[in-house]
C-alpha cells in the first residue's frame, strides 16, 4: 500500500514538472503581433496578437458624397498583412468626412478622433515577438502612462 501511494506520489510531481515546463516552453513561443499607431507622432492605437483569421476594419464617410466606407484588412499564417501588398500606412483623412473608426474583429469600434484632426495616418506593422514579452510590454506600456 505505502509503495503504491509513494508511487503514485512520484507520478504526480513528474506530471506536474512535465506540465510546469510546457507552459514555461509556450511563453517563449514567439507569435505574430500588429502594432497600429499613429504616424508620424507615434502614439499607439491597439496591439494585437495577430492569428490567420484575425483582421480589423477601417470605417469612415467618404467625402464628396457622404458614402460608408468600410476597408477590411486581415493576416496570413505568416503574420502579413493583407490583401497581399497594401500599403503599412492607411490613408484616411484625406478622403474621410469626419473621423473614422477601427474596429479589431468583433471589439467595439475605436473612433481615432484625435489621428484625424492632426492629420495623422494610420501605422500598421507586424513583428514576431515571444508570448511573453508581449504581455510584459502591455503592462510596461500601462505603467508608463499611469
Amino acid at each position: 500500500m505505502i509503495s503504491e501511494a509513494h508511487s503514485s506520489e512520484k507520478k504526480a510531481r513528474r506530471w506536474d514538472r512535465w506540465v510546469t515546463a510546457v507552459m514555461v516552453a509556450v511563453l517563449f513561443v514567439p507569435f505574430p503581433v500588429a502594432r497600429f499607431e499613429s504616424w508620424p507622432e507615434g502614439s499607439v492605437v491597439s496591439e494585437r496578437i495577430v492569428m490567420p483569421w484575425s483582421s480589423f476594419r477601417i470605417c469612415f464617410t467618404a467625402f464628396p458624397g457622404g458614402d460608408a466606407v468600410v476597408e477590411k484588412y486581415g493576416f496570413n499564417w505568416k503574420g502579413e498583412l493583407l490583401p497581399d501588398n497594401p500599403p503599412h500606412l492607411l490613408v484616411f483623412s484625406g478622403g474621410s468626412f469626419g473621423p473614422p473608426l477601427f474596429k479589431w474583429q468583433e471589439t467595439p469600434e475605436l473612433p481615432l478622433t484625435e489621428m484625424y484632426f492632426k492629420g495623422d495616418l494610420l501605422r500598421v506593422e507586424t513583428s514576431w515577438r515571444p508570448f511573453l514579452l508581449w504581455q510584459a510590454r502591455l503592462l510596461w506600456g500601462i505603467y508608463a502612462r499611469h
